[in-house]
């Protein structure tokens, strides 16, 4: 047998809980969606995989100029985008051997310092490491926001290292250190022997 209970208190106390919680759910869904949206349209301005890359001018850090559709007119280009953490000082050896193997050859391979107007912590890595690979200087913040969405002072962008064809295109686009050196070295070779443009 069943007893019902429908005494004014215990519906009284139903109202105010739905209410409540219609209340709160209202509240939510103005202000979350909008943080989302916002989110997501930060990250869907970012260039990725398939995309013309984006162009931007910025100096070497021996001062000459550098404009990436000019060098990208006649080379294949890995754009790697670092500040220089531990993490990224640990990868090096193979940036700088990749540089070696395709200096002057059919791929530029560059670094861009994320550091914005801190150029001593770039250039001692530069003579303690005894690198060739080319910095380029970045003091606004200019390519490193286009690229990866602006510098955050102790953290690696999500997207950091981008491979671009000859005809401007974004072929490969992922973290690094966080991809391997064989994915890499994979990815590299596809793009040179043409497979991707």
């Amino acid at each position: 047998m069943l007893i019902e209970t429908n005494s004014p208190q215990s519906n009284c106390c139903m109202r105010k809980k739905l209410t409540f919680f219609f209340l709160l759910v209202s509240v939510l869904s103005f202000a979350f969606p909008q943080n989302v949206s916002a989110q997501e349209n930060d990250k869907a301005a970012l260039p990725k995989v398939g995309d013309k890359a984006p162009d931007f001018s910025l100096q070497y850090f021996n001062g000459k100029p550098f404009t990436l559709s000019k060098i990208a007119k006649n080379k294949a280009v890995l754009l790697w985008f670092t500040n220089l953490c531990s993490g990224c000082q640990s990868k090096l050896p193979f940036i700088e051997e990749l540089n070696k193997k395709f200096k002057n050859k059919e791929m530029e391979v560059l670094a861009v310092s994320q550091l914005g107007n801190d150029r001593k912590t770039v250039e001692d890595v530069i003579r303690t490491n005894n690198l060739s690979v080319r910095f380029l200087y970045d003091p606004s913040g200019e390519a490193t926001t286009l690229y990866t969405g602006g510098y955050n002072p102790g953290t690696c962008p999500l997207t950091n290292i981008f491979l671009i064809s000859k005809a401007g295109k974004i072929t490969f686009a992922t973290h690094y250190p966080g991809t391997s050196e064989k994915e890499l070295t994979k990815q590299i070779n596809k793009l040179l022997k043409g497979n991707q443009q």
